[in-house]
């Protein structure tokens, strides 16, 4: 493992924790009536995913300009199925909170978005 890859792997798990440590106050506090107790677990996969598709979007670009944009359409288009996928089945399993989850879950994936194309142009600049 590179040490760009172990570098992002401690960012993301320090940006999760504190994302984790602010929804916890957030849900505790000013939106307890719409605590989520999958809040961890959904923190959790879209950390994973995240890092999962990173590694993959950096690996290609070291190798040439058009597997780089191959590799980062591919991540963004699997990582949209899966979370897609994922939504589906807590959605059928638990319809009891449907707003929150759904608005909870979009709000971590543009906060996850955002972290990760900054560390991909970061990455691609060195």
């Amino acid at each position: 493992m590179s040490d760009l890859s172990r570098k992002f792997i401690l960012k993301i798990s320090v940006f999760s924790l504190l994302i984790f440590i602010m929804a916890s106050v957030l849900f505790s506090t000013i939106l307890k009536a719409y605590h989520l107790d999958a809040l961890p677990y959904l923190i959790l996969l879209v950390a994973s995913v995240t890092t999962l598709g990173h590694l993959w979007v950096i690996r290609a670009s070291g190798q040439n300009t058009m597997k780089f944009t191959t590799a980062f359409m591919a991540s963004v288009t699997l990582k949209l199925m899966v979370y897609l996928f994922f939504m589906l089945i807590y959605l059928l399993i638990d319809r009891s909170q449907v707003v929150p989850f759904v608005l909870t879950f979009i709000t971590l994936y543009i906060l996850f978005t955002i972290f990760e194309v900054v560390q991909v142009l970061a990455a691609i600049k060195k």
